[in-house]
């Protein structure tokens, strides 16, 4: 355990520096020597910072502890050290679903059934917990129903959750089994290069990345590049060939990207069994927990918009419960918001 603890207070010195930890464990090849090295230097104190993670559930993961995924290890840059909120069962295979903050209706429409479907086969549905596919990819997965159905990786430290706005995702995945994942420390604020290096995780824990709807310029055209690096496979989903959000999927296709219109197709490609004698439907991909029901028979009962203290007086269930089911009605694209009030 102290090499964990040393690792946590020299990644919080260095500030998540990967240049700088990489060439302290190089000299040393010990993280409790590489820390009496700075030590000296600095007023952290290693036990305080390790009861902080303990008190936020965290746990830290080095690479030679079994829960530490073995497909990172084969990365370039792996992560000297990854923190977990929840639980991330890597012996059951990921697959990375990113694209566009900017999605249409219906790229978000697409990524939530690749996301079910995919939850529903036992794959793991890993992102970046950013607005647009990243989220809807996190939202469809959960509808699934599976334990463990999805992991977001973070560009931030895990005391912190970004963007603000899916803070209430974030819970829910870790509440139905599943795991926010940084290799950042407590502290560490989603500076722009962070979002970078997250895509090389988001992508090195993966099997294979399905791009849903990336312009030139995407976030997600960087992590097909880096899955590619990484001798993963990379699909992805055309779509109108005047639409900018599909210049990307339209020029990887062109250079060797796996075409794919359904997530049998990513199973196939990977060669993973697709069970077809439960086949997922539109609606069931979308279905709705007793809870969100209850939100939406009380704003079509109202037929007028309303605040969330309306909706948990009008369904005797709590501000947190409501809270949380808005969220994900919102996440779906059922529910918009307007002045505090909640729309169909």
């Amino acid at each position: 355990m102290s090499q964990h603890l040393y690792y946590n207070a020299l990644n919080r010195f260095y500030q998540a520096n990967y240049g700088k930890t990489e060439s302290a464990w190089n000299k040393h090849h010990d993280w409790h020597a590489a820390w009496r090295a700075v030590a000296p230097e600095t007023s952290i104190d290693p036990q305080e910072e390790w009861e902080r993670l303990l008190k936020h559930g965290v746990r830290l993961f080095l690479p030679t502890d079994a829960d530490f995924p073995p497909l990172l290890t084969e990365i370039a840059r792996a992560p000297f050290g990854l923190y977990i909120v929840g639980a991330y069962d890597h012996t059951h295979p990921t697959v990375a679903l990113v694209g566009t903050r900017r999605a249409t209706s219906e790229g978000l429409r697409i990524a939530k059934q690749f996301a079910c479907n995919l939850a529903t086969q036992g794959i793991v549905v890993a992102s970046g917990l950013a607005l647009g596919i990243d989220g809807a990819a996190h939202a469809g997965a959960l509808t699934s129903g599976a334990c463990c159905a999805t992991v977001a990786v973070l560009p931030c430290g895990l005391d912190d959750v970004y963007p603000k706005s899916h803070a209430n995702l974030a819970n829910e995945i870790v509440r139905t089994g599943g795991a926010l994942i940084s290799e950042y420390p407590f502290g560490t604020q989603s500076f722009p290069l962070n979002f970078l290096e997250r895509n090389r995780i988001v992508s090195g824990i993966s099997s294979g990345t399905v791009v849903i709807e990336a312009p030139v310029g995407s976030g997600a055209l960087v992590t097909a590049k880096l899955a590619l690096d990484q001798n993963r496979e990379v699909f992805a989903v055309p779509g109108p060939i005047s639409h900018p959000n599909y210049i990307g999927p339209h020029r990887l296709i062109k250079e060797g990207a796996c075409l794919v219109t359904c997530a049998e197709d990513v199973c196939d490609a990977l060669g993973l069994l697709y069970q077809k004698s439960s086949p997922i439907s539109d609606e069931m991909a979308v279905r709705l927990s007793p809870h969100e029901q209850l939100v939406l028979a009380a704003i079509k009962g109202a037929g007028k918009p309303l605040t969330v203290d309306a909706i948990a007086t009008l369904t005797a269930q709590n501000i947190q419960t409501v809270n949380r089911a808005v969220a994900m009605l919102i996440i779906n694209g059922t529910l918009k918001e307007q002045n505090g009030a909640y729309s169909l």
